[in-house]
């Protein structure tokens, strides 16, 4: 008898797993993969829609308040972080792992690279442009490599490098940071374990969708950050990282705000900043308290540029 109920529980498992194949539609969607979902795995990052894997660097650690388990963040400029690399007792050192769509889509590596150190040079007059993109071999593809050197705090060079090449549509590499030309050399040739699959576009691979709107979008304004620091009712100071402190860095980290009715920080994403001071700023910045700003007696969401500045004293 226990044999016939087992044989009966089996066709029966079977039977139902049939009826659901053809239930299924055949036309169904296959499963979908996101740009953002890197994996990180036994020191390798890899991301199937980018269609890469670059093991990290000895000596380097990730950054996972930026990126945390690989989970790729979204910038301001529609660009993504995939990889946030900082040098282990090195204050300065960093790679920034990125993918970033051309924005007409047709854009050479070589143009997008030059281009991006340019606009870097013209932000200072402290930036120097120390070569224009060169083109140079990483993993078996091409890639086009720019440099410029800025100072820190005025005083303390500082050396930036731009790395990118075009692969499945997008601009991938990195953007480099060190305090000397053998440094930035030494980040930049992490590049040389990269490996590549194939140049086809994964179907099954969309970008996140943006978040959408709140309802209440259409009733934005956009004011100075003049105007904004009228309404400030509680300021929080950044704590000054201790990292910078100790590399003398100081100056600007400038911060674009949405603040909804309640006067609360609703947004906040990065236009410019050393990326040691960036951090504390945003974290600060979230706290602050404004009074709504009304428009004919309606409290509207505001838009606005905060400049966060760091100053070091002269003792």
């Amino acid at each position: 008898m226990r044999r016939w109920i087992l044989f009966f529980v089996i066709v029966s498992a079977m039977s139902a797993a049939g009826l659901a194949r053809a239930q299924a539609p055949d036309n169904a969607p296959p499963s979908t993969l996101n740009f953002e979902n890197g994996v990180i795995a036994n020191g390798v990052y890899s991301n199937e829609c980018f269609g890469f894997s670059l093991p990290i660097p000895a000596g380097w650690k990730i950054n996972e308040s930026i990126v945390a388990g690989g989970q790729a963040r979204h910038r301001s400029d529609k660009s993504l972080i995939l990889l946030f690399l900082r040098k282990e007792g090195d204050p300065v050192g960093r790679i920034i792992l990125s993918a970033s769509a051309p924005a007409d889509g047709t854009s050479s590596a070589q143009d997008f690279v030059s281009g991006a150190v340019h606009e870097q040079i013209k932000v200072s007059p402290d930036h120097e442009l120390i070569r224009d993109a060169v083109a140079v071999d990483y993993g078996g593809q091409h890639f086009f490599r720019a440099d410029y050197k800025g100072l820190l705090g005025g005083k303390q060079p500082v050396y930036f490098g731009y790395v990118y090449s075009k692969f499945r549509g997008y601009m991938i590499g990195e953007t480099v940071v060190a305090t000397s030309p053998e440094g930035l050399d030494e980040a930049t040739n992490s590049l040389q374990a990269v490996s590549f699959q194939q140049e086809q576009i994964n179907p099954k691979c969309v970008m996140a969708p943006d978040k959408p709107l709140p309802k209440t979008a259409a009733q934005r304004v956009r004011v100075s950050s003049g105007v904004a620091a009228v309404l400030i009712v509680k300021k929080v100071d950044p704590k000054y990282p201790e990292d910078a402190r100790q590399a003398r860095i100081q100056g600007q980290v400038v911060l674009q705000a949405t603040i909804d009715k309640e006067g609360n920080v609703a947004e906040l994403n990065l236009v410019s900043g050393h990326p040691l001071l960036a951090p504390e700023a945003i974290k600060a910045v979230k706290q602050w308290k404004y009074k709504p700003y009304l428009l004919d007696g309606v409290p509207m969401m505001v838009e606005t540029q905060i400049i966060v500045n760091f100053t070091l004293s002269e003792t």
